[in-house]
């Protein structure tokens, strides 16, 4: 393992993002070296306990490693250094996950039963097990029969909850008092306890998520807690504790790995509490979006309408458009594509379909990605069908059809959300030429 300790001892250079708490090593243990350790796995709501997405990365071939110097305490500590530096936007930090955790892994499994005694240790690898490390360690230890209490309780819990058994996982761990815990081990279970928790009490996931944050400022655990909380809000409705903590999240972990991940997820956040209608929404909106620099913030809005379109809320749309195309350099590519977005939502209402139809005839589909050149294809084919309804025109033939295969494509493949918001202003249509035309 001492082949690891430069490129570690460069990635800890900088110092973690803020202070971690671990336990003490035991004093009869040398104090530990600077070891390699991994950072969270890549997953949409990865910081604190996951299951492993997968089987766990084999150790690299070669020699036969040297023995560890220290003990689970010392290399979990190690770890969440490590992934202190992933919130703080480390991408060799993170790109070191792999390989660092299948080693940790199999030094953990090949500790004598002489480590296991001590319970600091076994705590460590009930943290080691819900950080990213697998259930191997704690499959190894449950079957020993040897730990103690609440040990056992939790190494269960944490196997439980790593393999996916949530029930079991909540029948072990849902009683369980973090504040009878060490910090970093409380941090790792209250981050399972609010997961397994948020479907059925969300609001008590909340309360759990605000005592991690507060046990662990300034580290990846902290950072998880944190994303996972705003959305949690969302869910709930609590519009201005969302605001505070996404603030909050956007000025402390503004490069963290999983900081673009969090974006996508707030831009549909947003797009849900339906900004288009109601002011102290929009307001809201603007203040959170206001803590990024203006590229960001136009990326932002862009996201948010694209967003609006396939959830059907033209009004959401509308505004993100606006607050996108003000911050638009024209003819960009941002231009074009909120230009895009915003004649989506104009062509299902009556009053604005003909301006939508013609900002869509104008663009240039090559500019576009391709995701925005099926959207464009689908408000066409859209757009010529409400047209035709408003001129009681028949739709094309058969024929017609088959000689635009492109066309075909975009009806059946484009964004769902636009298709059905159309086909209801279709079928107005429809009833008002009925009407006409006893």
């Amino acid at each position: 393992m001492r082949w690891f300790l430069p490129g570690i001892l460069s990635l800890l250079a900088a110092g973690p993002a803020g202070p971690v708490a671990a336990e003490p090593a035991p004093a009869t243990v040398s104090p530990p070296q600077a070891t390699p350790q991994a950072a969270q796995p890549v997953t949409a709501a990865p910081a604190g306990p996951m299951p492993p997405a997968g089987p766990m990365p084999p150790a690299t071939p070669g020699a036969t490693p040297q023995p560890r110097i220290g003990d689970p305490v010392a290399w979990v500590r190690t770890l969440q250094l490590l992934q202190d530096r992933v919130a703080a936007g480390s991408l060799s930090a993170h790109a070191s996950q792999p390989m660092v955790i299948a080693r940790i892994n199999a030094d953990l499994q090949n500790a004598g039963p002489d480590v296991w005694a001590d319970p600091r240790n076994v705590r460590a690898a009930i943290v080691f097990a819900l950080s990213g490390g697998g259930p191997a360690i704690l499959r190894h230890l449950t079957t020993q029969g040897s730990l103690g209490n609440p040990e056992a309780t939790l190494a269960r819990g944490a196997l439980a909850y790593v393999e996916g058994r949530e029930a079991e996982a909540t029948r072990l761990l849902r009683d369980i008092d973090l504040a009878a815990l060490p910090l970093t081990l409380a941090g790792a279970i209250g981050l399972t306890q609010a997961s397994l928790t948020v479907t059925e009490n969300p609001v008590r996931a909340v309360a759990l998520l605000d005592r991690v944050r507060l046990l662990l400022p300034g580290t990846l655990t902290e950072e998880g807690a944190l994303r996972r909380e705003i959305f949690t809000l969302g869910q709930i409705g609590d519009l201005r504790k969302f605001e505070t903590l996404a603030i909050q999240y956007l000025r402390r972990f503004p490069h963290s790995i999983y900081a673009g991940n969090f974006r996508q997820r707030l831009a549909f956040q947003l797009m849900r509490f339906d900004v288009g209608q109601d002011a102290d929404r929009l307001a809201t909106l603007n203040r959170i979006l206001a803590e990024l620099g203006s590229e960001s913030r136009r990326d932002m809005y862009l996201l948010i309408a694209r967003t609006a379109i396939q959830a059907g809320k033209t009004a959401s749309a509308l505004v993100a458009t606006d607050k996108a195309l003000a911050l638009c350099a024209p003819g960009s590519l941002e231009a074009t594509q909120a230009r895009l977005y915003r004649a989506a939502a104009e062509i299902v209402t009556l009053a604005t379909f003909r301006s939508g139809l013609r900002t869509l005839r104008s663009l240039d589909r090559a500019m576009l990605p391709a995701r925005d050149a099926v959207l464009l294809d689908t408000a066409l084919a859209t757009a010529d069908a409400i047209g035709r309804g408003l001129t009681g025109q028949p739709g094309p033939s058969e024929t017609e059809a088959a000689s635009k295969p492109g066309q075909a494509a975009a009806d059946a493949d484009g964004p769902a959300s636009l298709i059905p918001k159309a086909q209801a202003m279709i079928d107005q249509v429809d009833l008002l030429l009925r009407k006409a035309s006893p």
